[in-house]
C-alpha cells in the first residue's frame, strides 16, 4: 500500500513492489510540470495503441470530473486501478491536481483485502472517501460484509471500464451507495458523462462543458475541452433522450449479420441480464458459420454448465437465441482489467 498526503508524505509498506515504483514516477512527472504524456488504450475492443495527450487536457479532464462529483482538498483518493492507463493514472493525478490524500494499492479482484491494519486511514475519513473500480472490483467488494461496510464511507463511488450487470445495479440501488457508472475512453481523457447508479438513473449525462451529437450510423460524437474542442468520432451507437443525456447501445462493430437478420450483441446481453441473475460475467459474439455467414454465440465465464440452451428459448424470439454456448473457465483480460473478447474467443472457442 502506498499512502501518499496532501503535504508530500509518503508511507508504503511494500517498498520492493516495483509497482509502487511507477506510481512515484507518474506523481514526480506531474509534479515536475511535464506536459505530454503518453497513454495506452486499453485493447479490449481491438489492437492497443498509445496516444499522446497534453497536461492541459488532463488539467481540464480533471476540472470536469472536479465540478460534477463536488470533490474537494478533504477528501480522500482510493486508487486500485492500474496506473499504466488512463482509470487509474487520472485517479492519481486528480488527487495530486487537487491536493488530496491518496491511498494506491495494486490492482486486485478485492483491492481492500491488501490494506490489512491501515483500512482505518479509509473508515476513519467516512464521507469524504472516492473510489474508482471496475465492475469485478465491485461485484466482489459487495459480496462481503466489511467490503460493504468500507462502502458507505464513500462522498463518490465511479466504476467503469465495462457496464453494469443488472444484478450489481440492483444490489448498489438497494444499498443507496453513490455510485456512478462512467462512459469514457482514453480518447477523451477519462470519462466525460456519468449515470446515477445509485438513484436508479438508467442514462448517462454529460459534464459541463461537453457537447455530444450522433452521425447517420447514430454513433456518438464528443466535443469536450478534454479534446480540445474537437469532435472525437467513437464507434458507440447511442439513443439521445434529453437535453445532454444518451443511452448506450452498443458498439457498431458489435452488430452481426446473421443469415441477413442484424443483431445488435449489446441487446442479446442486455436480455440476458433481465432474465438471469447469473454472478458469472458473460458476452455475446459472432462467430462465423459457412450457412448464416455468421452465428450468435453466448461465452460465459464459468467452471461448469450453468445454463442450456433450452432454458434460453422462452426468453428470445426465434432469431435471437443463440446457437451455441460456450463455458471458458476464466476469461482473459486486458492489463486495464477489461475482458479481452478476442483473445478469449481465440483460446477457448474451438472453430
Amino acid at each position: 500500500m502506498l499512502y501518499i498526503t496532501k503535504e508530500g508524505e509518503i508511507v508504503n509498506t511494500d517498498p520492493t513492489n516495483s509497482y509502487f515504483d511507477k506510481v512515484n514516477d507518474l506523481l514526480n512527472q506531474w509534479s515536475s510540470g511535464r506536459e505530454v504524456f503518453e497513454l495506452k488504450t486499453s485493447g479490449s475492443t481491438g489492437r492497443p495503441k498509445e496516444i499522446l495527450v497534453k497536461r492541459s487536457q488532463i488539467e481540464a479532464s480533471i476540472d470536469l470530473s472536479r465540478k460534477a462529483l463536488k470533490i474537494n482538498q478533504d477528501d480522500l483518493f482510493f486508487c486500485c486501478l492500474n496506473v499504466n492507463y488512463i482509470a487509474g493514472m487520472m485517479m492519481v493525478l486528480r488527487a495530486a491536481h487537487i491536493g488530496c490524500d491518496m491511498i494506491v494499492v495494486e490492482p486486485t479482484s478485492n483491492p481492500f483485502d491488501s490494506m490489512g491494519k491501515m483500512e482505518y486511514l479509509i473508515t476513519k475519513n467516512h464521507g469524504k472517501n472516492f473510489f474508482s473500480f471496475v465492475p469485478l472490483q465491485l461485484q466482489t467488494i459487495l459480496e462481503s460484509d466489511q467490503g460493504m461496510k468500507i462502502l458507505k464511507t464513500a462522498k463518490v463511488i465511479i466504476a467503469g471500464g465495462a457496464a453494469l450487470n443488472k444484478s450489481l445495479r440492483d444490489k448498489i440501488f438497494e444499498l443507496k451507495l453513490p455510485v456512478f457508472e462512467t462512459y469514457g475512453m482514453t480518447e477523451t481523457i477519462s470519462h466525460i458523462a456519468l449515470k446515477n447508479v445509485g438513484q436508479g438513473q438508467d442514462y448517462f449525462k454529460i459534464l459541463e462543458d461537453v457537447s455530444i451529437e450522433t452521425n447517420t450510423n447514430n454513433c456518438l460524437r464528443i466535443l469536450s475541452p478534454t479534446t480540445e474542442n474537437e469532435w472525437v468520432q467513437t464507434n458507440d451507437v447511442i439513443e439521445i433522450v434529453g437535453k445532454g443525456c444518451f443511452v448506450l447501445k452498443g458498439r457498431a462493430d458489435n452488430i452481426i449479420n446473421s443469415g441477413g437478420l442484424k443483431i445488435q450483441l449489446e441487446e442479446i446481453e442486455r436480455k440476458l441480464a433481465d432474465h438471469f441473475q447469473w454472478p458469472n460475467r458473460y458476452f455475446c459474439y459472432g462467430k462465423a458459420d459457412e450457412k448464416l455467414g455468421q452465428k450468435l454465440v453466448l461465452v460465459i465465464e464459468s467452471h461448469e454448465k450453468i445454463v442450456d440452451l433450452t432454458d434460453l428459448t422462452p426468453v428470445f424470439s426465434k432469431f435471437e437465441v443463440p446457437k451455441e454456448i460456450f463455458f471458458v473457465k476464466n476469461f482473459v483480460e486486458t492489463a486495464s482489467a477489461k475482458v479481452d473478447k478476442i483473445r478469449t474467443i481465440n483460446e477457448f472457442v474451438s472453430y
